[in-house]
């Protein structure tokens, strides 16, 4: 089955219309609506919603603004922790030496 140029839906067979370009190209219309818009109005397919072309350009900007959003996404470092503080040991008290008494 032969796909719309413009919208990109399948055509039944024996429906549609084949359009056949000077330079031996062939175009496939499932409507008159697809073939006046490529033809006459020289619009491109992927500006309206309704088109396969238009889809399949949103699902891939949608996938590539996904990937940029985990790309810049900033991880969370956590702040190192402030080493304690070291307690100041007190200098032993020295006892004066007692004198022994000799007898």
């Amino acid at each position: 089955m032969a796909r719309c140029t413009f919208c990109g839906t399948e055509i039944p067979f024996g429906t549609g219309k084949m359009f056949v370009k000077k330079d031996a190209k062939i175009l496939w219309f499932c409507s008159r609506k697809c073939e006046k818009n490529l033809l006459v109005l020289k619009r491109n397919p992927r500006n309206f919603g309704w088109t396969r072309a238009a889809r399949q350009s949103k699902e891939q900007h949608m996938a590539e603004m996904k990937h940029e959003a985990e790309e810049v996404k900033p991880v969370k470092k956590e702040a190192p922790k402030p080493a304690p503080k070291p307690v100041a040991k007190k200098a032993p008290v020295k006892k004066a030496p007692v004198k022994e008494e000799k007898k």
